[in-house]
């Protein structure tokens, strides 16, 4: 499992991205600067900042403070919410306040202006007719402000909270703050524009660079707090702001909080349009991260899958020499044979393997999770899951893991057509005719067909079902009992069969001896509840249907029918018509002859005719 916690672990070639916006802020010839980080979501925004942090905390000249602004998505004031937040991550920042020319005392005094200045735009803020905005404002960071009341009127006679929370509230605040309060709220902005660019001036610092990570996430309101207050941080010298964000969630809650000027802008017949406007004049550098390309999304899946597989100290290895890699290979594959030659000591077959295997569908993943890397990170954790399933139910295998693979590819990029298989797969026993009729038709088999559905001629379809492991090859109802969590209306409380069918069918199956498996027939098989028969037959059945070349299947027929397993030659009859009987091993005609024997059936050798190595064989026998 892979987390979803982005990381300063560059998976994704982003470092060269990283580097570019690094060389910008930290030239004090461009600041101050505000840089728009530009990506869908999920493209990789919040790794570029946590690289780009890691790159800046190692520059002795800057100082860099990173900021969630989804952090305080349910405060009542984001915006001074955030203003607080930079202030107080100065404050606490060591290597800053050692920096600072001046006395302790007057380093600590400059702080609490700060927060002076930050408590009464807070009160200026302040309009309801109760409490509830200072309590509000006390739980959103502000539990000075009713002693900076206190202390600012203390020539008030009685309690203040008393008058703060009955019926004259308001009344008070106007009396107190007056009536020029957009006057005195400019003038405490002002103030703390002031107050903060000269505390920047008094440090050694050129550089202060402060990341604002996931402000689209936020409500549009809170976008909107957190950009104004972004800007009364705007031009103070030898600052720089990177804000990562999908410009088009940011534009688009621009527009909703401003709909009377679109409205009149319509009136007008003009084609203004403010959430681009309002961006553009805010953002001075806009840098959008491109989308990955096939072979960028290959060489992340094969990370991430290093990180899966190896001990964290080998895949750091692994992560630093990727790095190296993409300064003179920003357009190679990461390949496998590049990463083999780091473990080089051939412990990591299945880690190869899976390699190898997905190589062959990172273009289908591409397209199909639109190259976004949370999405491939999510995908390959759905599949991680119902692995897990695999293993918990006993069916494991390379080929069942593969398969697993292919119809999650289906799920997610033809959500339609995976429900149809499922239906074929659940109303008929064994391999749908539909899907074997269909492989073949993609094969070039002149016998084959697509179904009445065009979808499935989609060129992105075929290609997933022509690639190894073929559906056809592997028990379907097994893999899609396993993605039940999307098929509930379809295969509804269908479980697989029961551990003592599935340990009965699994010894008779891999029978080691002719006498192991006549006991097991004549003992077990026989004595079979008429649902676990039914189960029982079925997975031999199936079996039978994906490798008609394995002798193991019909084998178990021949020790059911010569010990009278009621049932067992109809069923037999029945699956051989269903197979091409020219797979038949010609080496099974002593047993066939000896079957004859107890069943002398026309039908029987009428179903065999096509093969005639098979039926020489059986009349040699005889």
């Amino acid at each position: 499992m892979w987390s979803d916690i982005e990381t300063d672990k560059d998976l994704l070639g982003f470092s060269v991205h990283a580097n570019l916006i690094k060389d910008v802020v930290t030239n004090v010839k461009n600041l101050p600067i505000t840089i728009g980080l530009y990506g869908d979501w999920g493209s990789g925004k919040s790794s570029v900042l946590k690289i780009l942090e890691k790159e800046l905390k190692e520059d002795k000249d800057s100082i860099v403070i990173y900021f969630d602004g989804w952090t305080f998505e349910s405060f009542d004031d984001a915006k001074l919410a955030l203003i607080q937040g930079i202030v107080d991550e100065l404050e606490k920042s060591e290597k800053f306040i050692e920096k600072v020319k001046g006395k302790t005392d007057d380093i600590k005094s400059a702080f609490s202006k700060l927060k002076k200045s930050i408590n009464w735009m807070r009160i200026l803020k302040i309009t309801a007719k109760s409490a509830i905005p200072i309590l509000s404002a006390s739980m959103t960071g502000g539990a000075s402000i009713i002693p900076l009341l206190i202390s600012a009127f203390q020539e008030h006679r009685g309690n203040l909270t008393d008058i703060l929370t009955g019926d004259k509230a308001e009344e008070f605040l106007k009396d107190i703050i007056g009536t020029d309060k957009e006057d005195k709220k400019y003038a405490a902005v002002r103030e703390f524009r002031n107050d903060f660019a000269n505390l920047i001036k008094k440090s050694k610092y050129e550089k202060v660079i402060i990341l604002i990570d996931d402000l689209d996430r936020c409500l549009p309101r809170h976008i909107i707090d957190n950009l104004e207050a972004i800007k009364l941080f705007l031009n103070v010298p030898g600052t720089a702001f990177v804000i990562a964000a999908d410009e088009y969630i940011v534009s688009n809650a621009i527009k909703s909080e401003y709909q009377s000027l679109i409205k009149a802008s319509e009136q007008d017949g003009s084609s203004y349009n403010i959430g681009e406007a309002y961006m553009e004049k805010f953002i001075q550098l806009p840098y959008r991260l491109p989308s990955l390309s096939n072979k960028e999304v290959e060489t992340y899946v094969n990370l991430l899958f290093c990180q899966s597989e190896l001990l964290q100290e080998t895949f750091d290895t692994i992560q630093k020499d990727f790095v190296e890699f993409t300064r003179t290979n920003k357009f190679e594959i990461y390949s496998w044979d590049r990463i083999n030659t780091i473990l080089s000591d051939g412990r990591y077959g299945n880690l190869q393997t899976t390699i190898g295997f997905m190589s062959r569908f990172s273009n289908i993943i591409s397209v199909a999770l639109r190259r976004n890397p949370r999405l491939i990170k999510r995908f390959l954790n759905a599949y991680e899951v119902r692995n897990t399933l695999l293993k918990a139910s006993g069916i494991d295998s390379q080929d069942n893991r593969f398969a697993l693979l292919k119809l999650m590819l289906l799920e997610y990029k033809h959500e339609k057509l995976f429900n149809e298989l499922c239906e074929w797969v659940f109303n008929q026993p064994g391999t749908p005719s539909e899907l074997i009729s269909m492989e073949k038709a993609i094969a070039g088999e002149k016998t084959g067909k697509y179904p009445e559905n065009k979808e499935w001629e989609q060129t992105d379809v075929k290609v997933l079902l022509e690639i190894p492991p073929l559906f056809s090859s592997v028990n379907l109802k097994e893999l899609f009992w396993v993605s039940r969590d999307k098929l509930s209306d379809i295969i509804g409380g269908t479980s697989l069969y029961s551990a003592k069918v599935k340990d009965v069918f699994k010894r008779a199956y891999n029978h080691t001896s002719d006498s192991i498996l006549k006991s097991i027939c004549s003992n077990e098989i026989a004595n079979l509840s008429a649902d676990d028969s039914r189960d029982f037959f079925e997975q031999l059945d199936e079996m039978i249907i994906t490798k008609p070349g394995e002798k193991n299947g019909y084998n178990v027929y021949f020790f059911c029918l010569e010990n009278n397993v009621e049932g067992a030659y109809t069923k037999f009859l029945s699956i051989l018509e269903r197979i091409d009987v020219k797979k038949i091993p010609f080496s099974l005609g002593n047993k066939f002859n000896d079957i004859l024997k107890i069943y002398p059936d026309k039908k029987l050798k009428e179903i065999l005719s096509p093969n005639r190595n098979l039926l020489n064989a059986i009349n040699t026998a005889k």
